[in-house]
This record gives C-alpha cells, structure tokens and sequence, in this order.
C-alpha cells in the first residue's frame, strides 16, 4: 500500500510538472527565485527596494514596508553570498507607531543609508522622514537620524534617497526626496557628513500638483530629481548644480495620460520617473535615463515606455515602448524600475500581466540595453509562479499595546484593508549585465512576500575525471524553488541502472544519500535521520567512479 501511494504521489508530481511546463514554467529558469523575508505570519510585504555593495558585489541589503507585526513597519535584510541567504529583521521605530515607503542607497565606501517615513497613522498628524546607517554591510544599524520632523499641517510622503558617487565635488553627499502635502510641492534636503546631519529642506518643483520625486547623481556631481505632475499630466524634472542647494526651472521629460489610478484587481500604480544616470565614464558617461508606465495607444492597457537625455536633462528624446508583448492586447505592464550597473548596462523591470488574458495574474519581467537604449533586450520572464495580486490581506486586529509594546500609547487599524495593495514600487540592482538582481512583491504562497531574483548561472555543475557517459546526464529537480516534497530526475533514460544520489546543504554537509535504480526520486526533505531540513540552498549530486553532476536547487 504504501509503494502504491509514493508511486501515486510521484506520478501526480510528474503530471503537475508536465502541465506546468506548457504553461510557460521553464524547468531551468535563468534566475533563482528566493523568498527573503523569514516571518512566519501571513501579513503582507511589499515596497521593495535593494541596493548592492560597490565594494562587494557579494553583498547586498534590500528594505522594505512589512506588515507581520499587524500594522506598518519597514524590515531590512541583507546577504554577503550574492542573494542565496538573507538575514533579515526590523527597523526599530525611529518616531512614531507607523513606519512606511523606505529607500534606499550606498555610499562609495559601502555604507547603506535607509529613509523611512514615519507616523501616527493619520495624515493630519505629526509625521517625519528619518534615516539610518550602516557601516557593516547591513547587518546592524545606527540610530535614525531626523531629516525633518513635526513640521505642522503638511505630510511628508514618498521619499527616496540617493548618494553622490560620482567622484565629483560633492562626492558621498546624501539627497533625500520628497513630495510635502497639501500645497503639494517636491523638496529636498542633504546631509554632507554621512549622513550625521540634514539640512534644508529646498523646494524642487516650481508648480503644485505634484507626486512621486526619484533623485539620482550625475557623473560631476549633478543632482537631479524627476516626478510625476498631475495638471498637465507629465513627467516632470528639475537639476542642482551646487550641491543640492538650488534648483532650476521644471523641464517636461514625457507627457502621460495615465498620472495615476487603479488598475484591474485594485492596484494603485502611477506614471512615476524610475530614473538613473551614467556615471561610469564611458562612452555615454552623463546620459540620464528614465523609464515609466503609460497608456498603450487607445487606452486599451499600460505599458513601459523608455526616454532619455545626453545633454544633462535639457532635452529628452523620443519614448520607446519597452514591452515586447502584443501592442493592445489588454494586458498591464507596471511598477517599472531603473538601473545602470556600472558596466554602463541599462537594466529595467517591471510587473506584467501578458500570461494571463484575464489581465490579473502578474509576473516580473526584465529588459536591458547596452548600448545606451538605442536597442533591447528581449523581455525575459524572471518569476518561476505567476502571482495573484490580490492574494492575502492585513490583518484588522487591534493588538494591546501596554502587553505587547509597552512603550506604546495607543496602536491604530489598519484602515486600508491591503495597504495599495501591491506597494507602489519595486527594485533592482546589479554590479553588471551578468550579475543582476531584481526584487518584488510575490504571492505564490497565498500572501505578499519579498522575493529577489538570484541568476543561476551555473545550475549545473558537472566534474569529469576521465572519459564517462555521465557527462552526458542531466538532473532535474522539481518544482525549483520547492516548499514539499521534491521530485529528483535523471535523464537520459539510460541511466536506469543503479544511481547513488547525494544531497548537500549549503555548507558542503551531506544531508541525505540514497541509491536509486530507476530514473526518479521523491524526496520528502528528511535527511538521513529523519529529521526535516530547513529552508535554503541545496545541492543535489548523481556521482559515477570518474564524473560527478550537481544541480542547485531553492527549499523554502
């Protein structure tokens, strides 16, 4: 009975997997898909944001708004093996009982910087932005410091951060971004000390009716920030030469006819600038560019369109559709991101719904350039699942704050029953074309988690010692990335002989070791005690006398 039921299992297994292959899931995707936040709660994350390490392509931290607690915080995480493992944790409260819209970015020395907006839960309440700092990789964190705070009768929103890298004159200067309700400008203030001390803030845009601020750098020391205006809607942009000290006059990048809305499924986008600038001194050192969602022709659907500009943002060249889908097929593409990795690639993501004519189900795609946009990349698919956006919830839960968080006064509901949803933004970063890592909102467990793509750039890693038809095997483990039981197969069908299968963690350590004599094996995630492993990076290996064949492989 029991040899029946594992070879009913093992057969439903190979069924699903068929089934799921014709439906677009590869069996080697080019990029790992990992799970980086490690609650155990069914609360949402999303907002993302990650950066890497420009003295260590090896580590990287990534920031985002999190909901385990069962109201609005901001987590972190970071990596010091390329995305594989993440530690992660919370911010503590830098002010007030709600912290939301992180950013992020890195100095030259490898320092993080976090911005966090902070407040009471209410938008007519007190409110401020803060940042903390990082000089260990992101494993520990130095008290917030206020960029500004209290300020009566307006709300801070949407801030993002931006370091000065450039190697110019104000070179490791901090810029922090954002828009002030309720006359509705975008305002900036800098730190100049490492994040020690703000000052400011200065006003960017010259008009109301504004929202979404991303600043960037220049390669000497230009700051430039982008946002999206409502009247007339239009991607907007503005420039400092000192510093940050003092702006322009608004220059027009695109107009848009989107600005902002809901899209299917009740998901809060905007037409905001994802904007980066060449610094790498190469042949288009000083390009600026940006990419942002817009109606398709006829407003059928949105899309993501590309533009930039090689003389410092004074003029912007015609957009260019980057989705290579159907034109008008109904499907949205949004929550694009932006970013030029220091090999001068252009790298832009974004959520898309192609696979699904119903125009709900969202996966991440990727494109890139490198050749400053003039052409691209075909979009790549970089989830493994797709996701439906509207998967999980908050929880509406009053917690009792003197118990749980004695240092707190009262806790709020949460009003908004899934928080936008989505989030309004992801991430990506890379060190180059090859070493790319994109960040999202994922829901294939039933809920929001952060998820990052890490390319798999060696899935298969076969050893020879001497002349052996194992070279020519291949192992397949399904699903990749698994949560259950794990379907081992070996191909080509030859193999049926008896096969010795090893399977390591992370670490080198021999976790469980089997002999087959067929071409499949279910693993059930016990070791060789019978004890469950935990989730993380494992490796499983098919050995002969001369030939060794390993296959890396996600457990969550």
């Amino acid at each position: 009975m029991k040899k029946f039921l594992l070879y009913l299992t093992l057969c439903t297994v190979m069924t699903i997997s068929h089934h799921l292959f014709a439906f677009d899931w590869p069996r080697d995707s080019a990029y790992l898909n990992i799970k980086v936040n490690d609650d155990t709660t069914t609360q949402l994350q999303n907002e993302e944001q990650i950066v890497i390490n420009p003295q260590d392509s090896t580590n990287l931290v990534a920031v985002w708004r999190d909901f385990r607690l069962g109201y609005r915080q901001v987590a972190y995480g970071y990596t010091f093996d390329g995305g594989l493992t993440w530690n992660q944790d919370l911010f503590v409260e830098p002010q007030y009982i709600w912290d939301s819209d992180p950013g992020l970015t890195v100095d030259t020395a490898g320092n993080y910087y976090a911005v966090i907006l902070s407040y009471t839960g209410s938008t007519f309440e007190p409110n401020g932005l803060f940042v903390f700092k990082s000089t260990d990789g992101g494993a520990t964190w130095s008290d917030p410091v206020t960029v500004i705070n209290g300020v009566p009768d307006v709300f801070e929103d949407k801030e993002l951060i931006t370091c000065d890298r450039s190697g110019g004159p104000y070179t490791d200067n901090l810029y922090v971004a954002w828009t002030r309700f309720y006359n509705t400008r975008i305002l900036m203030s800098r730190s100049s000390d490492g994040g020690n001390s703000f000052e400011g803030p200065v006003t960017v845009s010259d008009i109301n009716g504004v929202q979404w601020p991303v600043p960037c750098v220049g390669p000497n020391s230009e700051v430039y920030v982008a946002w999206v205006g409502y009247s007339p809607g239009a991607i907007r942009f503005d420039r400092s030469f000192d510093g940050g000290q003092t702006f322009g006059t608004d220059i027009t990048i695109q107009n848009v006819t989107f600005v902002s809305g809901e899209i299917y499924g009740g998901i809060m986008v905007f037409s905001f600038p994802a904007m980066d600038v060449d610094i790498t001194g190469g042949p288009n050192n000083g390009t600026i560019y940006v990419a942002y969602m817009d109606y398709a022709p006829g407003n059928t659907d949105t899309d993501i369109y590309f533009t930039r500009s090689t003389d410092g943002g004074s003029t912007w060249s015609e957009k260019v559709r980057i989705n290579d889908d159907s034109l008008n097929n109904g499907c949205d593409q949004f929550h694009p991101w932006l970013t030029v990795a220091p090999d001068g690639s252009i790298i832009v993501v974004f959520l898309d719904r192609r696979l699904d004519l119903g125009n709900l189900f969202m996966d991440l795609y990727m494109t890139t350039s490198a050749d400053a946009g003039d052409t691209w990349s075909p979009n790549e698919r970089i989830t493994t699942v797709s996701s439906d956006p509207t998967a999980g919830s908050a929880s509406l839960v009053v917690k009792n704050p003197r118990e749980e968080y004695p240092r707190k006064i009262t806790e709020p509901l949460i009003l908004a029953g899934r928080a936008g949803l989505l989030g309004e933004y992801i991430g990506v970063t890379a060190s180059s074309i090859d070493d790319i890592h994109p960040m999202w909102t994922d829901t294939r467990f039933g809920h929001q988690d952060v998820f990052v793509g890490v390319k798999d750039t060696a899935g298969q890693y076969v050893q020879e010692y001497g002349d052996d038809r194992m070279s020519d095997v291949s192992v397949i483990v399904l699903p990749n990335p698994a949560r259950d039981m794990v379907l081992i197969s070996i191909e080509p069908d030859w193999i049926a002989r008896a096969a010795l299968i090893t399977i390591y963690d992370i670490s080198g350590r021999r976790v469980k070791t089997v002999n087959i004599s067929g071409n499949h094996f279910l693993w059930d995630r016990r070791n060789d005690r019978g004890a469950l492993v935990g989730s993380g990076v494992y490796f499983c290996s098919i050995e002969s006398n001369t030939t060794s064949v390993m296959r890396k492989f996600i457990l969550f």
